[in-house]
């Protein structure tokens, strides 16, 4: 941390210098982001489902937060970065003849939308339905 001095020469470079401190700092210590939200609803028994996970190794289930076994945090934030494209693009693919999930998913970068079955998802897409279901049953 850096000191701020008692007697600042100039004023204002003085209180420069201790508000930059002072944010820097606060920076440090505060909490870490969400990296995305996924909220998944359907039509059988237990469909409905908020997943939020964290940079901190935590991830939020319907509000209830839990710890986040390394290998599924390391999945989920590949995830993130592999979410940027469809986010930025506002994709939104139309379900096919039987879904049984619908994801909307919310990052940074946008909201993107589809389902279990919507055509030409692509393999992030399957993957982040692969994540979802793996921390749902097993962290949640």
């Amino acid at each position: 941390m850096v000191p701020c001095p008692r007697r600042a020469p100039r004023r204002g470079a003085g209180a420069l210098a201790c508000a930059v401190a002072a944010l820097l700092a606060a920076a440090c210590g505060g909490p870490a982001a969400d990296l995305y939200a996924v909220v998944r609803s359907g039509s059988i028994p237990g469909a409905d489902l908020t997943l939020i996970p964290s940079g901190d190794g935590t991830v939020r289930c319907n509000g209830h937060r839990h710890e986040l076994p390394d290998p599924l945090l390391l999945t989920a934030e590949n995830l993130a970065d592999a979410l940027t494209a469809p986010a930025t693009k506002g994709l939104r693919l139309g379900s096919g003849p039987r879904p049984i999930y619908t994801f909307v998913v919310r990052t940074p970068s946008g909201t993107f939308s589809y389902s279990d079955d919507s055509p030409h998802q692509g393999s992030t897409l399957y993957a982040l339905q692969a994540w979802v279901r793996k921390v749902a049953r097993t962290v949640c």
